[in-house]
């Protein structure tokens, strides 16, 4: 970006089908273009289900329903989402299971579900997020394309890496550190992690606060450099990462705010952008999420969740043209 101060990120809100009973937001490129996906539980009464719905932010990409979730227990469950060859939705879903949560796969094409746990049955993974970016590892695939390496945080304590085994077996953990939210970012030389650390304070909406570091992985996802603490020591609750032609964008809510930072290229220094709410109240924000495509940067987020008055507010910005 020019060193220039730019104007701030305006939020705009978009349209959603079941806003209501809205709970959490994630963003996909498919075909180039960003699509939303929104997610409602519903839970008064077995048999409880969650539904994925996407709605396409520039008139290209899937819209309604694109996932049916059953579940066992009420929870709302966290999950992610990536774009298969073809165009078809992979997601990586938490299911509780009382005091043990495991993490299956579901692959759109072919309706498949894989557990991606079945390894540690006596562990607790969630905040699932397949690893994004090329080279981004393998788990075992119903067919090519399917998306690969997932993160996820093992006890609410540490982050770990879900890869395939060598002979193409189950699940292996690559240890990450101490993190109790995390996002992985393939890239040259080696991947990106962000993590959240804990902080003191009292939750909102489920979510712990915590600080926000983001450090340099080797092959094998151990530490190869220095932190980087894009908001300092403000602390935040939920937050979400993508790649940004060679750097970094990094979206996450605070108590009073939306924090958006932008490092360039690696090594860089982040820069914290100005962000305008439009007249929505950050302290009701919730599952931010954003997604670079085609040098634009498109990030979301979710106001009053599960209200009425749910709705998702979007901005986009286009980054420098290459030189």
């Amino acid at each position: 970006m020019n060193e220039t101060p730019p104007p701030p990120l305006a939020l705009s809100p978009a349209a959603l089908p079941d806003a209501p009973l809205a709970d959490a937001l994630r963003l996909v490129a498919l075909d180039g273009a960003p699509v939303l996906l929104a997610s409602s539980t519903h839970s008064a009464a077995p048999p409880h289900r969650t539904d994925i719905w996407a709605l396409p932010l520039a008139g290209r990409g899937p819209s309604g329903a694109v996932a049916t979730i059953p579940q066992l227990l009420p929870a709302l469950p966290r999950w992610d989402a990536a774009a298969a060859d073809g165009g078809a939705l992979s997601f990586v879903v938490e299911v509780a299971g009382g005091a043990v949560n495991a993490l299956v796969r579901l692959d759109g094409a072919s309706g498949l579900r894989t557990s991606l746990t079945a390894h540690r049955p006596f562990a607790s993974f969630s905040g699932p997020r397949f690893v994004r970016g090329a080279g981004a590892g393998s788990l075992p695939a119903p067919s090519p394309g399917v998306p690969g390496a997932v993160s996820a945080v093992v006890d609410n304590a540490t982050a770990v890496v879900l890869e395939a085994a060598a002979a193409g077996g189950g699940s292996v953990d690559h240890p990450i550190g101490e993190c109790i939210d995390v996002v992985v970012l393939a890239g040259s030389p080696g991947p990106t992690a962000v993590c959240k650390r804990v902080a003191p304070g009292a939750s909102r909406g489920g979510a712990l606060p915590g600080t926000v570091r983001v450090s340099a992985r080797d092959a094998a996802y151990g530490p190869a450099g220095a932190e980087d603490a894009p908001f300092g020591d403000r602390r935040v609750f939920e937050l979400d990462a993508d790649r940004a032609a060679g750097g970094l964008v990094i979206v996450a809510t605070s108590a009073a705010h939306l924090l958006v930072a932008h490092r360039p290229a690696p090594g860089a220094a982040f820069r914290v952008l100005p962000v305008d709410a439009g007249g929505a109240d950050p302290a009701t924000f919730s599952a931010p999420c954003v997604l670079v495509t085609d040098r634009t940067v498109t990030l979301a987020v979710l106001s009053k969740a599960r209200t009425p008055d749910a709705r998702a507010l979007v901005a986009t910005w286009p980054l420098d043209p290459p030189p």
